[in-house]
């Protein structure tokens, strides 16, 4: 018997929606102004999971999991950051099985249809050969 863990819509219907926080192009949930503070925040959040595809000169996508401060409430939020070098996106809740489960997601999106350009030899091992580290198996 296995267990079937809900999916982010499941979890999002039961918790509320996830937030954007940062975004390279699009809508945010949070006011223009407090871009830098979020990112400040967010980037100096502890990280929890971590999936990266490591180009020439480094890091080329990170995907990571981020436990952090709210700059605004002060309440202990979970975000989901996509960076690459063609853009960025950040996502959080408050729960954190919301954002795992986005996480996840995001991972599992970036394999299936890569946002980079990336070698055929990353997809010889499934997940374990396309990102240099990733904890999604």
């Amino acid at each position: 018997m296995s267990l079937t863990l809900p999916s982010v819509d499941d979890l999002t219907a039961m918790c509320g929606p996830l937030r954007t926080v940062l975004a390279h192009s699009g809508p945010v949930d949070i006011a223009p102004e407090l871009d830098e503070v979020y990112s400040f925040e967010i980037l100096g959040g502890k990280t929890l999971r971590e999936s990266v595809i490591t180009g020439d000169a480094g890091p080329a996508l990170i995907i990571r999991l981020v436990e952090y401060s709210d700059p605004v409430t002060h309440t202990t939020r979970y975000g989901v950051e996509k960076w690459s070098v063609v853009g960025y996106r950040t996502v959080d809740h408050t729960v954190r099985l919301v954002s795992d489960t986005e996480y996840d997601r995001q991972v599992r999106a970036e394999f299936a249809a890569p946002s980079l350009p990336v070698g055929r030899e990353r997809f010889t091992g499934g997940m374990a050969t396309f990102y240099d580290a990733t904890d999604v198996i």
